[in-house]
């Protein structure tokens, strides 16, 4: 696998991406070059093309954002993340072989180098429809995720609802407020300086209600049930 540099010029960057997951998205043209992007990126007041990297319909590889550096590509998953994006309109186009060949080339050498085993759509984390219905979602996740999808699937085998509301409570320790907040920094939301201990916080109190926010549940800053079970499908 080749990866092209794209040489592009960035304003300040923020460091510290940890990635967990690699999400999908489509360029949304039918024909542009990773400059474009980076220009329209630019043109939108980020730091320049979002994406960590950009694949071509001819299959060629071109390299975006620095893999260690925050993305701008999915709402509050950029800190935990790679981004690849196709070259393309997968609502009216279909992915050609070359571009899918070196995609699944290059989701699992990502793999591989951050023991990555989960993959999204741009859709199943955002509301958006990126990157279309004829992206060939399922197959790029069994083509990809092998063995490690037993991995994916046992992680979500996650307890049951509790059967009480987790709150607002500094005075409390509750063993499934650390779940939550477990599970809550591993896709991305920050708990606070205090981190995973159990304690319904200030920080938590804020992941939550973002949590809520991405995923159009009732903005309350409680984990109810509705909130509990959505947690555990991430």
């Amino acid at each position: 696998m080749y990866i092209i540099n794209s040489n592009l010029d960035f304003r300040e960057l923020t460091y510290g991406n940890n990635p967990k997951m690699i999400i999908l998205h489509h360029a949304e043209a039918s024909s542009c070059s990773i400059q474009d992007i980076h220009s329209w990126h630019l043109n939108n007041g980020w730091s320049g093309c979002g994406y960590n990297y950009f694949i071509k319909k001819d299959g060629s590889i071109y390299k975006g954002r620095p893999d260690n550096a925050i993305g701008a590509h999915s709402l509050s998953y950029n800190g935990v993340s790679i981004g690849v994006c196709m070259e393309g309109r997968f609502n009216v186009e279909e992915v050609g072989n070359s571009q899918y060949n070196s995609l699944k080339e290059l989701v699992l050498y990502l793999q591989n180098k951050y023991n990555i085993n989960k993959i999204y759509a741009h859709r199943e984390l955002n509301q958006t429809d990126c990157p279309g219905n004829n992206f060939p979602l399922s197959r790029i996740k069994k083509e990809c995720l092998g063995a490690n999808s037993l991995i994916e699937s046992s992680s979500k085998q996650n307890k049951n609802y509790p059967g009480h509301l987790l709150k607002y409570n500094l005075n409390s320790f509750d063993a499934n407020v650390k779940v939550i907040q477990n599970k809550l920094q591993n896709i991305g939301y920050s708990v606070g300086s205090r981190g995973v201990d159990g304690y319904f916080g200030d920080g938590t109190l804020l992941a939550v209600r973002c949590f809520q926010r991405d995923c159009s549940l009732m903005i309350d800053g409680i984990v109810g049930e509705n909130t509990w079970n959505r947690i555990m499908r991430e």
